[in-house]
């Protein structure tokens, strides 16, 4: 499409299936490419390559533990693979990447998304 010819698009969720604006100042930004998600869904959906899971429980003096995902094996996580200084707590909503070690799957580079407090 030409530039001149550029105006706001209507699109369609892949996920959730509600419509949104795919504006004009959206399609002008270097390397743009027409979006699948809704803004909603973008915020809510894990970076490429990462997943999103609760803490099942957390032993914080042997400093390891369980993270549970939607239809997935639990993963082990260590101390090691936590990106902050608090300790995951049971419930906490994380967002991680996967490694296959010889022991099988495990988390890595764990980022806590939203404190255990916060969704009780």
């Amino acid at each position: 499409m030409a530039k001149a010819d550029r105006h706001d698009e209507t699109l369609y969720c892949a996920r959730c299936g509600i419509s949104f604006l795919w504006t004009i100042e959206e399609q002008k930004q270097p390397g743009a490419s027409e979006p699948l998600y809704c803004h909603g869904c973008r915020q809510l959906m894990p970076a490429a390559g990462r997943e999103r899971g609760l803490v099942k429980w957390f032993d914080r003096r042997k400093h390891y533990g369980f993270i549970v995902r939607a239809g997935q094996p639990e993963l082990y996580v260590h101390r090691s693979a936590v990106q902050s200084r608090r300790l995951p707590r049971p419930g906490d909503l994380v967002e991680f990447g996967v490694e296959t070690g010889e022991r099988g799957q495990s988390a890595v580079d764990v980022v806590l998304i939203e404190d255990a407090a916060v969704t009780s």
